[in-house]
This record gives C-alpha cells, sequence and structure tokens, in this order.
C-alpha cells in the first residue's frame, strides 16, 4: 500500500486559518502600539545621533593630540562649512571637523569628520578651530561644545576641556 503525503491525509474541513475580523483587530493592535512608542523611538534616535557626534569629537581630538605629540608638531583642529549654503557663524560645528598640520599654506587633512548638519554642534568660546602643541596639548582651555538636536533641547550634551586639557561629557549644556 502506497502512502499518501502528510497534506492530503486531512480532509479540507480541518483545515485551520484566521479570518479577515481577526486580522484585522491584530492589525489594529499593532498600529496602536506603534503609534504609543512612535515618540519614545524618535527620541531614542536622537539621543542616538548626539551620542555618535559626542563620540567622534573627542574621539578625533584624542587622535589629534596624539597626532601632534608623535609627529612633534602643532595641528589644528578645523570646522567644515561645507554642508549649508549660506556661511556659519563662528564656532558653529555642524558640518564637521578636521585635522590639518598648522602651517601657512593649505595641507592635506589627516583626519576629516563631516557631519549631516541635523545636530547643532556649538563651540564656546566661538572658535572656528582648535590649536594642539608639538605636545599633544590644546593651547585654549576652559572649552565646552555642545551638541543637540535642532528641533529639540531634550537631548543635549556637553563636552568640557579644562585648562589641563582633561575631557569630560556631561548631559546639558554647562560644564558645571
Amino acid at each position: 500500500m502506497k502512502r499518501l503525503p502528510f497534506f492530503l491525509l486531512a480532509p479540507p474541513s480541518r483545515l485551520v486559518a484566521y479570518t479577515l475580523a481577526e486580522l484585522c483587530m491584530v492589525l489594529a493592535i499593532t498600529a496602536v502600539c506603534l503609534g504609543m512608542a512612535a515618540p519614545s523611538l524618535g527620541q531614542w534616535f536622537w539621543r542616538l545621533r548626539v551620542d555618535s557626534a559626542v563620540q567622534a569629537w573627542t574621539g578625533d581630538l584624542q587622535a589629534a593630540r596624539l597626532q601632534a605629540l608623535r609627529r612633534g608638531q602643532s595641528l589644528q583642529l578645523q570646522r567644515l562649512t561645507h554642508c549649508l549654503n549660506k556661511p556659519l557663524p563662528t564656532g558653529d560645528w555642524r558640518c564637521g571637523w578636521q585635522l590639518v598640520p598648522k602651517t601657512t599654506g593649505v595641507a592635506a587633512p589627516m583626519l576629516s569628520s563631516p557631519q549631516t548638519g541635523e545636530l547643532l554642534i556649538q563651540l564656546y568660546p566661538n572658535q572656528n578651530s582648535l590649536d594642539i602643541n608639538p605636545l599633544g596639548e590644546t593651547i585654549a582651555g576652559g572649552l565646552r561644545m555642545v551638541v543637540q538636536p535642532k528641533s529639540s533641547t531634550s537631548v543635549m550634551r556637553s563636552i568640557c576641556i579644562n585648562i589641563a586639557g582633561r575631557l569630560r561629557v556631561v548631559n546639558g549644556g554647562t560644564c558645571t
């Protein structure tokens, strides 16, 4: 006697399926849950972008200090200005930054971190570059870099650089 495949053994009346009403209820519940989660998810994405920019800037500053120390030469971390059509005000680093030797001539950047311009990245006191001496020390101390979304101040991080060049990341817009 030949055996039939398992799907031919069950009579058609025993096939189980979902009704249209059940599928609509599942879709409605899913839509309500997503609607409630969307604001939190948006806030989480902005926090992720801010934290990513903070990590990139602190990592690049540390790399710049190490490069200056290895080379025994003065370097400069400069802001980029290519992401917007209109000129940026002094101290606005939202387009990104690059590391170049501190010379009078134009040199190719040793490191470049372009940004999309979605975040406000402001250096206080307002400067367009940060000098690093041959010993790997930032020449200007007492700086504060504030990173936040353009549309909101609920997610804000500050990178604080003291006179000795030590970095500290804090929540909020002040370094106190």
